[in-house]
């Protein structure tokens, strides 16, 4: 009878090997078990991420990766179960062992308090559909710094650990002026920021970059950017492209972090950097950028109430969910 387990680390390390060679993000074999299992060994990732699989005996039927967020509709507290990484070996493929794991997920879930289950799919929306998930749909929005002549005045700084809790307050009453978003805590930040310099770590010399600065006043951060750049597509062969993962400002406007990405592109000013993109909460823009072009996002973002939970309908301008924050 196949039973749903959270994975412990023989079998954790069974599916990574298994997963490696569709989501390997560029990195080796090594480098990819390494960055899976350190996401596993975060403040976040201890208490918010595990991975769960559906086995019979010591075969493995289908897995997931399991993420606990807190957040927040309509002011009211949201928890979500975020399901990533959905994935059935080939030979076990087409005997429904993927929509099963879900149902028992989403079961579990429900028992323990879950009002929400997430997930972004790679390959439409149709199959996600047929489990009874709704599309939320976000545009991808690719951006333009506007630079002005001469070096840009603003001070700019990189980022560290004491800068968290400063970033999570300005997430706690920016995001939250949205119907739904995610509680960005202290822990997730660094979570999203650990995920991605080790990720550039762990890819070829010069292959990927993460960026994480502040501007700051009184002696905290009031503003700070998370960017990531490398070639796109799980398998790191796409085009390269710059990734406005994450960002925040205690000016409503914006206006720091359009400063901050002023200066970063000053730097170097003979160069013609890969295009900047982005999932930016509805209606905010720095006055420094503007949108070039926008795109329904690759990865879909749909939804499903678990228990008696009810939903309201949810459009893309209702939901801030940072790139960095995908899964």
């Amino acid at each position: 009878m196949p039973e749903l387990v959270t994975a412990d680390a023989a079998l954790a390390a069974r599916i990574v090997e298994s997963t490696y060679p569709i989501w390997n993000e560029g990195l080796t074999a090594e480098g990819y078990a390494r960055w899976n299992a350190l996401q596993l060994r975060t403040p976040w990732g201890l208490g918010h991420l595990r991975r769960v699989a559906l086995v019979e005996g010591e075969t493995i039927l289908a897995s997931a990766k399991w993420y606990d967020f807190e957040a927040q509709l309509d002011g009211r507290p949201l928890r979500i179960l975020g399901i990533g990484a959905v994935f059935t070996p080939e030979s076990q493929r087409g005997t429904g062992h993927a929509p099963e794991l879900l149902r028992r997920m989403m079961a579990e879930a429900a028992r323990d308090g879950f009002h929400a289950a997430v997930l972004f799919s790679e390959i439409g929306a149709a199959y996600y559909e047929r489990q009874g998930f709704v599309v939320i749909p976000r545009d991808t929005v690719t951006l333009e710094v506007i630079q002005k002549k001469g070096a840009p005045a603003t001070l700019v700084r990189a980022g560290d650990a004491a800068d968290l809790k400063h970033l999570a307050a300005i997430h706690d009453a920016a995001d939250r002026r949205a119907r739904c978003s995610v509680r960005r805590t202290p822990e997730l930040i660094q979570f999203s920021i650990t995920k991605r310099r080790t990720e550039s770590a762990l890819a070829p010399l010069g292959r990927r970059t993460t960026e994480f600065y502040v501007s700051e006043e009184g002696n905290h951060a009031v503003a700070y950017v998370l960017l990531s750049r490398g070639p796109a597509g799980n398998l790191a062969a796409g085009p390269e492209t710059m990734w406005l993962e994450a960002c925040g400002d205690r000016d409503p406007t914006g206006a720091r972090v359009g400063a901050i990405l002023q200066v970063l592109l000053a730097r170097t000013p003979s160069e013609t950097p890969p295009p900047l993109v982005s999932w930016l909460p509805d209606g905010w823009l720095p006055p420094q950028v503007r949108i070039t072009s926008r795109a329904p996002a690759a990865d879909i973002m749909m939804i499903k109430a678990l228990g008696s939970t009810v939903l309201p309908p949810l459009e893309g301008k209702d939901v801030v969910w940072w790139h960095a924050d995908h899964f």
